[in-house]
Parts: C-alpha cells; structure tokens; sequence
C-alpha cells in the first residue's frame, strides 16, 4: 500500500510525463520539417499546416479543458487526451499522405490541448498550497524540456531511424502514463469544482474560423496570386467578418470566452501586443532555422537539431535570473534589453552566407535565447499585473490566446514570406543571368573548360556546365531570401521595441510595491 505522500508525487510524475510528451513534440518536429517537406513533396507553405494545424486544434480545446474537468474530473479528461495524442501519433506514423498526416495532427493537437492545462489543475489539486510553488516549477521545467531536448532528440531519430520515429516514441510513454494515472489517481483526489463556468461556444467556433481561415489564406496566396484568386477573397472576407464579429459578440455577453474590454487599460494591451510578436518572432525564426541549415547549408538533421539546442538551455538558465531582476530594476529596462538581444540575433543571422558552418549558428542562437527570457517573462507580468484583480483569469485567458496566435500565425507568415523573397529574388537575378554579362560569360567557359578536361564530349561538358551554373544561382537566390528572412527579424524586434514605449514602468513598480 503507497502512503499519500508517496502517491502525489507517483501522480506528479504520472500527469508530468504527458506535458512532457506533448512539449518534445512540438519542438521536434522544427527539425523534421525539411524531411517531412521533402517526403511530401511540400512546397514550405504546404508543410507549415503540419505544425498550425495541431496549434490550432490544441488552442481549441485549451479553452474547453476547464468545463470539461467541471463535468467529468480530471483523471478521466486528463487520460482521455492521453489517448488522443497517442492515437493522433499512431496515425501520423502512417500517414502516406500530406494530406492525412496534417489531420492525424489535429487528432495530436485536441489531445496536446487538454493535456497541459489539467495537468496544471491536477497538480494544483494534488498538493496542498504550501507546496505550490515547487510542484508549479516542476510543471514549467517538464514545458522546457521539449525545446531543450526536442531538437536534438528529432534530429538523432531521423538520421539515425526514420522520420515514423518522432512519432512513435510518443506510444510508449503516453501507455505508461495512462496506466500510473488509472494506478495512483483516483476521482476523489483530483477533486470538483463547485463553480459552473459558462461555456461560449459562440465565441470558440468564430475563433476557430477566424484562424483556419487567415491561415489557410496566408498558405495558399503566393502561389494562387493573392487577391486575383477569388477563394482568396472568400477567405479573406470570412478571416475579417469572423474576427468582427467576436469581437461584437465579445462586447455584447457578460462573460465572453475571450473579454477585449480589458484592453481599456494601456499597458495590459501594449503587454498584450508585444507578447504577441514576441511569440511570432520567436516561433517564426524557430521554424525557418531548421530548413534554412537543412536545405541550403546541407547540415543532417542532428547538426540542425544540437546547433538549436544552446537557445533553450540558455533560456532555461536565464528566466531564474530575470524572476530575480523583476523586482530590482524597472521592467521597461528588462524588456529593452531582451529587444536589444532580439536585434543583435537578427543581425548576426543576416549575416549568414551559403558558406556558413555549424559554429556560425550556435552564438546567435544564445543571443536570441537570452533576448527571449527577457522578454517573455516581463512581458508576461507587465500585462497581468497592470490590471485589476478580478479581471485577472479573463486577461490570463487573453494573454495566453494571443501568445498561442502569435506563434501560429508566426508560422504561416514566415513560410509564405520565403516563397515570396524566393520569387522576387528569382525575378531580380533573372536580368543578370545573361550571355552579356562578361564576368558570367568568362566563369561559364573556365566552368566548361574543367569538365572536358574530364569528359572527351563537348556537349558533356557544356551541360555539366549550365546545371553548374543552375545550382549556383538557386544557391545565391536561396541564400537571399534567407538574408531577407533574418532582416525581417531585425525589423519585427525594432517594431516591438516601439510598442514597449507604451508600457507603463512607473505604474507596474507601484504595483509590486
């Protein structure tokens, strides 16, 4: 017989597992973006709604989790998205398809969207208040394992097994850990809420229109010309009616699924709006890091993987430090100096070339990392601490649903920006592509020279020589386009560090006083 204090920290370990599981996903799958792209046959586009759909999907039942632990408790919500993501990774490790992968994906992302939330309440319920503090920096450490081992861990699995494997290594530890659940938590123990929360549905289906829609438009309009494509104008038309109509509808119940009226107060929504390009930024370049090494440096999946590795660890040094700088120096400093951070990254990553090595990734790595730990986290409490206490769950919810859009949309914007650069580059180098341009014209004859040095067929050669010359300018047009990407970071990060102007420090200090 397990005494009680044996069996919390049994469930501790149960429910943590899951967070765990969902968190090495999602950060494993940035490096297997590339294979997946070329398995498919993906245009980058295409291959993004691997990872927004399951964003999307696991945002969705994010807000549904506390009504449906209301209903039927925590054990059994929580173990029913166990099966969910284990069933969702089952189907993507056979999906033979785009196609069927991006829905075994939605499957992933309903389980992902329950499993985070409950586990934070069952973990609340579990241990007595006095212990809080400790179980919470348990719960936050099992997030920060995912983008601290995800990388790595993806990229050893696809060089080393195939890309099934980041799948499959979800089935057995999702079993396990519906099995210690069913063992050591019983209903009594994770306990009932008495309060009956309103459920808007109204609110979560416009939501979830809004962002399929902005998304699927985004994905679909550099090769479809945008607004010439008149699906492209349905989507845009349902994308802007859908997000009016919330926020009307939001104004018009007294208890919305998402309340917009908290953004009345200043500096909750300048906290707001930098906390939503903080994410974009943050999970965009995450995104583009991982094809650009992949597919124009020629790093495996593991050097992509370890050279991304040093960002999480750093990050998971530094958020100690600003917790402790919180109260000691104004959060407007903190905040400039995690901008400054985001800035230099931006520029240290612009100055990559197609000649870049594996050493060249890791410093502006760190840089970022560290510009995200001092963004993120005073971000977070500028915008939840400059509001009145009873509105604070409504802002908690909207703070986390913004981040969650930011990182979604980060994705679909990063992607359809690099179809985009990669075009314009393509249309400006076309024009010195060409026969009268001297320092061309002599490179191709040395080029042909050296091949029929090899070859006794002068035909050999020039051909060898014009796919020479093929691949040298789709290798100059792709390493643009990337420079492009990485001056937009500059960019996005000097565009934050205008909306911290707005951001109230002498408001905040007196709160925390």
């Amino acid at each position: 017989m397990i005494d009680a204090s044996k069996r919390k920290w049994l469930i501790a370990l149960s429910v943590s597992m899951g967070g765990v599981m969902s968190s090495l996903d999602t950060f494993i799958l940035y490096v297997a973006t590339p294979n997946l792209r070329g398995i498919f046959s993906a245009t980058i586009a295409e291959i993004s709604w691997v990872s927004t759909s399951y964003a999307i999907a696991s945002m969705i039942c994010m807000f549904l989790s506390a009504r449906l632990v209301e209903r039927f408790g925590g054990k059994n919500v929580y173990q029913t998205g166990l099966l969910f993501f284990v069933g969702g990774s089952i189907c993507c490790s056979l999906s033979h398809s785009l196609e069927q992968l991006i829905m075994a994906r939605v499957i992933q992302g309903l389980g992902a969207g329950l499993l985070l939330p409950v586990e934070g309440m069952i973990l609340r319920r579990t241990f007595p208040p006095a212990q809080h503090g400790l179980i919470m920096g348990l719960y936050g450490t099992s997030i920060m394992l995912g983008p601290a081992l995800g990388p790595m861990l993806g990229g050893i699995m696809i060089d080393q097994f195939s890309w099934q494997f980041i799948f499959i290594i979800n089935i057995p530890i999702g079993i396990i850990s519906v099995i210690m659940v069913q063992e050591f938590m019983s209903n009594q123990e994770e306990g009932t809420t008495q309060k009956k929360l309103p459920l808007d549905l109204t609110s979560l289906f416009l939501l979830a229109v809004a962002v399929v829609s902005l998304i699927w438009l985004l994905e679909r309009g550099d090769r479809t010309l945008w607004l010439e494509d008149d699906f492209n104008m349905t989507l845009m038309l349902i994308a802007a009616g859908s997000w009016t109509m919330l926020l009307a509808h939001s104004f018009s119940i007294s208890q919305p699924l998402l309340d917009f009226k908290i953004l009345i107060h200043r500096t909750f929504a300048a906290a707001n709006l930098l906390n939503f390009f903080a994410a974009f930024m943050i999970t965009g370049t995450l995104f583009v890091l991982p094809i650009y090494m992949q597919e124009l440096l020629l790093f495996s999946p593991t050097q992509a993987g370890t050279s991304m590795a040093p960002r999480a660890l750093v990050m998971m040094l530094a958020f100690p430090l600003v917790g402790w700088l919180f109260n000691r120096v104004p959060t407007k400093l903190l905040i400039s100096f995690g901008l400054s951070m985001g800035i230099l990254s931006g520029i240290m990553m612009a100055d990559f070339t197609f000649e870049s090595g594996w050493h060249d990734m890791i410093l502006p790595q760190i840089v970022q990392g560290i510009g995200a730990a001092f963004i993120l986290g005073p971000v977070t409490t500028a915008a939840l601490i400059s509001i009145p206490k009873e509105k604070m769950p409504a802002a908690a919810a909207l703070e986390s649903t913004t981040r969650l859009l930011g990182s979604t949309i980060g994705i679909a914007v990063f992607a359809s920006l690099i179809t985009q650069f990669e075009m314009l580059n393509w249309e400006n180098l076309r024009h010195h592509v060409t026969w009268f341009n001297t320092v061309l014209y002599k490179r191709f004859g040395d080029v042909v020279e050296f091949y029929l040095a090899h070859t006794a067929s002068v035909e050999h050669a020039k051909e060898m020589g014009y796919r020479a010359l093929r691949d040298r300018v789709n290798q100059q047009v792709l390493s643009l386009t990337y420079m492009n990407m990485f001056q937009m970071v500059v960019l996005g990060f000097v565009f934050m560090a205008v909306i911290s102007l707005f951001i109230s420090s002498k408001k905040l200090n007196n709160q925390i006083k």
